[in-house]
């Protein structure tokens, strides 16, 4: 039993380890309702990063911008483009699908053939200027991690729009002190 707890132990401490720069909070993943009449077909084409929750895997990144489009497979290929400081252009090639078909605006995403695909939620969006995404992943009950962006069309979206989203989330209890505003200026993408 104590070599049960000690992994235990070990195995909570490494994954706070490979999250250290992400969100991480107390408790249970929030209950959150998504779009319930979500029609991929018009959310497909570019999005531009406005807000985000830290993510390692942009660090050091400004004007991210992903693109969706439907594969031949009924997949969505994400391909993602950021800027690092010295002037650099990254990209990131993933596949998303729709794991139930209920519920299209739960979406699964991933960027590597090894990881598991990870959550895409689409809590509100109009298709024509805004989306507001969530993903929160659960940790022994006990805590959980999570991220999210508030993206747009353009490189800008309106002040009250932003504010709108801020207030979805607060209404879920989600920590909206954790979005940091995206550079979407001097961009070469």
């Amino acid at each position: 039993m104590m070599y049960f707890n000690l992994c235990l132990v070990m195995c909570v401490l490494s994954l706070i380890g490979s999250s250290y720069s992400q969100v991480i909070s107390k408790g249970k993943c929030p209950d959150v309702k998504v779009v319930s009449d979500f029609k991929l077909p018009s959310y497909l084409g570019d999005w531009y990063e406005i807000y985000k929750f830290k993510a390692d895997f942009e660090n050091g990144q400004s004007c991210i911008h992903a693109n969706y489009q439907k594969k031949a497979n009924g997949h969505i290929q994400v391909y993602n483009r950021g800027q690092t400081q010295d002037g650099k252009i990254t990209t990131a090639i993933g596949d998303g699908y729709n794991p139930d078909p209920n519920e299209p605006a739960k979406l699964a995403i991933k960027f590597s053939p090894v990881a598991p695909y990870g959550k895409y939620w689409v809590l509100d969006t109009d298709y024509t200027s805004y989306s507001l995404v969530y993903s929160c992943t659960d940790l022994f009950s006990v805590t959980h991690v999570e991220f999210a962006w508030i993206l747009s069309r353009q490189r800008t979206l309106d002040v009250a729009i932003s504010s709108r989203l801020f207030n979805i989330m607060k209404s879920y209890n989600i920590e909206t002190s954790n979005f940091s505003s995206e550079n979407q200026t001097d961009c070469k993408n």
